[in-house]
C-alpha cells in the first residue's frame, strides 16, 4: 500500500516549482517531507529542494518555514545555504544548495568508527556551525549523524533546521509534545527545562562518541529505555578514544553548567585535528552556563565625545597599546602591561585590530566566526566588532546600520518587547559615529537586558563597541561602556 506522503512524492519528479526549479530524482524522504535534486533553470545551478507534506496541517507548514528562516539567518560555510522558499500548491518548498556526498550516518554505517583526527576535523566544522547559529539566537536542537553532510570536496555541512528554536519566536511545540531524536537529546530538554547552547553541545558530544566508538551511547531498543539512559544512566566510557576521551566525557555531563564552553572544546579539537591556532575562531555562547549570547547597543553623549577627543584622539589614529586580559587563550598572553597605566579596576587589552580597557578579571573569548571579540563576567558582556562590515555593503550610514542592520542588535529586533532611546549621529572632523541605548525583554519571565552601543566609521568600515547587562544595573553598564569607548583605538581596518 502506498502512503499519502509517498503518493505525493511520486507525482513530483519532473515538476517545475516556482517557475524556475526543475525537480529531478528524489534524494530522500521521511514522514514529514521529501528532498529532491533540482536545477535552477534560470541560472543553471544545481539545488536541493525540500518539499513539505501538508497532510499534517498548518503547523507543519509553519515549521518548515521556520526551518528556512533559521538556516537563512546563519551565514556560515558549514551551514547549508538557503536560496529561496517557494509556495506551490499551498505547501512550502525550500530551495537549498546541493551538497554532493553522503551523510555522516551513511559513512558510519558503511565504515564504522573513524580515526580521531578525522573525527576532530568533522566536529570542528559542526561546532563552528552551531556557534554561528547560537550568536544569531538559533538553537539547532537536532544534531545527529543524519543531519551532518560530508561533501566529496571535504566540506562538512550542518543541515535540517526543522525543529530549530529561534529567539523571539513563539514555540511551535505544544505542551506534552516532544520534537527531536531522543538518543541525541540533552537531559535538560527531556526534563522540560528551557534549553540553551549547552544542549546543542551535548548533542555534539554524542556525535563525537559515535564517530569514535561506532555506536550511540544512549540508544536503546525502546523509547523508555533511551529516555532513561539519557536522564539517569552513567555515560559509558570510551574504549577507542585517546586524545578525545576527556572532551567527550565533559560534553556529556548531565548538568549543562558542567559542560565546557565552545572555545575550550575547539582548542582540544584543534590539537587532535592537527590544525594551527586561529584556523577555527568560533563564537562561544554556550558551555558552562548554557547562556545564549544576547548582544545589544546604546548611547554616547556629546560631552563624552569631547572627553574621547581629549583623552585619546579619535579611534583609528594608529596608536598601538600593550595588552592584558583576564584569562589565557591559545594565541594571546594574559599578562598585565606595566608600561601602561589603566584606570583602577581595568586592564589594557590589545588585539590584532584594536586596543581598549576592560574590567580586570573578565574572561576573554577568542574572535568568533562573526568577527566578534567578547569579554564577560557573570551577566555582563563587552563585545567589540572591529571593521567586519563595510559601508559599501550597508550604505545607509551608521544610524541606519545600527537601527536596521547591525547583527549584534538582532535580539532587540526579535524581542516581543523592547525600547530604544538616545539614538543620534555625531560628526567631528573626519570621524562619524552613531550612538544609542536599547532595552528589551530577554525571556518570558520578564527579565530585561540593557545595552549601550557605539558604531564608529573607520576607513570605510563599521567598528562596534557594545556593553550589556541587567536592566536594573544601568549605571554599571554605563561605566564599563564609557571606559571601553574612551580607550578604544582601531589598529587595523578589520576584515
Amino acid at each position: 500500500m502506498v502512503s499519502g506522503g509517498e503518493a505525493e512524492a511520486a507525482t513530483s519528479e519532473g515538476r517545475l516549482i516556482g517557475g524556475r526549479y526543475r525537480l529531478g530524482e528524489q534524494l530522500g524522504a521521511g514522514g514529514m517531507g521529501a528532498v529532491w535534486a533540482g536545477l535552477d533553470v534560470l541560472v543553471g545551478r544545481e539545488v536541493a529542494v525540500k518539499e513539505a507534506y501538508v497532510a499534517q496541517g498548518p503547523s507543519r507548514v509553519e515549521r518548515i518555514l521556520r526551518e528556512a528562516r533559521a538556516a537563512a539567518r546563519v551565514n556560515h560555510p558549514s551551514v547549508v545555504t538557503v536560496h529561496d522558499v517557494v509556495m506551490e500548491d499551498g505547501r512550502p518548498w525550500i530551495v537549498m544548495e546541493r551538497v554532493h556526498g553522503e551523510s555522516l550516518a551513511d559513512l558510519l554505517e558503511r565504515q564504522g568508527p573513524l580515526p580521531e583526527r578525522e573525527v576532530a576535523r568533522i566536529a570542528l566544522c559542526v561546532l563552528e556551525a552551531l556557534s554561528a547559529a547560537h550568536v544569531r539566537g538559533v538553537l539547532h536542537r537536532d544534531v545527529k549523524p543524519g543531519n551532518v553532510l560530508l561533501g566529496t570536496d571535504g566540506r562538512v555541512v550542518l543541515s535540517d533546521f526543522g525543529i530549530a528554536y529561534i529567539a523571539g519566536e513563539e514555540s511551535l511545540t505544544r505542551s506534552g509534545e516532544f520534537m527531536g531524536s531522543l538518543a541525541y537529546t540533552a537531559p535538560e530538554r527531556m526534563g522540560g527545562s528551557r534549553p540553551g547552547p549547552a544542549s546543542d553541545l551535548w548533542s555534539l558530544g554524542v556525535l563525537l562518541f559515535q564517530m569514535v566508538e561506532g555506536w550511540s551511547p544512549f540508544q536503546r531498543d525502546s523509547v523508555e529505555g533511551t529516555v532513561g539512559a539519557v536522564l539517569t544512566a552513567k555515560t559509558p566510557g570510551t574504549r577507542r578514544a585517546d586524545a578525545l576521551a576527556s572532551v567527550i566525557a565533559d560534553l556529556l555531563s548531565k548538568e549543562p553548567g558542567e559542560r565546557p564552553e565552545a572555545d575550550q572544546v575547539v582548542v582540544a579539537l584543534r590539537g587532535v585535528a592537527g590544525e594551527g591556532v586561529g584556523r577555527h575562531d568560533i563564537p562561544t555562547t554556550s558551555g558552562g552556563s548554557g547562556r545564549r549570547l544576547w548582544l545589544g547597543a546604546a548611547t554616547i553623549a556629546v560631552t563624552f565625545v569631547l572627553v574621547l577627543l581629549a583623552m585619546n584622539g579619535w579611534p583609528g589614529n594608529g596608536k598601538k597599546e600593550p595588552s592584558a586580559d583576564g584569562s589565557p587563550t591559545p594565541s594571546h598572553t594574559a599578562t598585565p602591561t606595566p608600561t601602561v597605566t589603566a584606570a583602577k579596576g581595568y586592564v589594557h587589552v590589545r588585539e590584532d585590530e584594536f586596543g581598549l580597557e576592560v574590567p580586570a578579571g573578565w574572561q576573554r573569548h577568542a574572535k568568533n566566526a562573526d568577527g566578534q571579540y567578547r569579554y564577560t563576567k557573570g551577566s555582563y558582556e563587552l563585545v567589540v566588532v572591529p571593521g567586519r562590515d563595510s559601508v559599501k555593503a550597508y550604505a545607509g550610514g551608521p544610524i541606519d546600520y545600527q537601527r536596521d542592520d547591525e547583527p549584534e542588535l538582532q535580539p532587540y529586533r526579535d524581542s516581543t518587547w523592547g525600547t530604544a532611546s538616545g539614538i543620534r549621529l555625531v560628526e567631528a572632523g573626519d570621524r562619524t559615529l552613531a550612538e544609542g541605548q536599547f532595552t528589551w525583554q530577554k525571556d518570558e519571565r520578564g527579565q530585561e537586558v540593557f545595552a549601550r552601543n557605539l558604531v564608529l566609521l573607520v576607513d570605510g568600515r563599521y567598528h562596534v563597541v557594545l556593553v550589556l547587562g541587567p536592566s536594573n544595573e544601568r549605571e554599571t553598564v554605563g561605566r564599563i561602556y564609557d571606559r571601553a569607548t574612551a580607550t578604544y583605538v582601531a589598529t587595523g581596518s578589520g576584515t
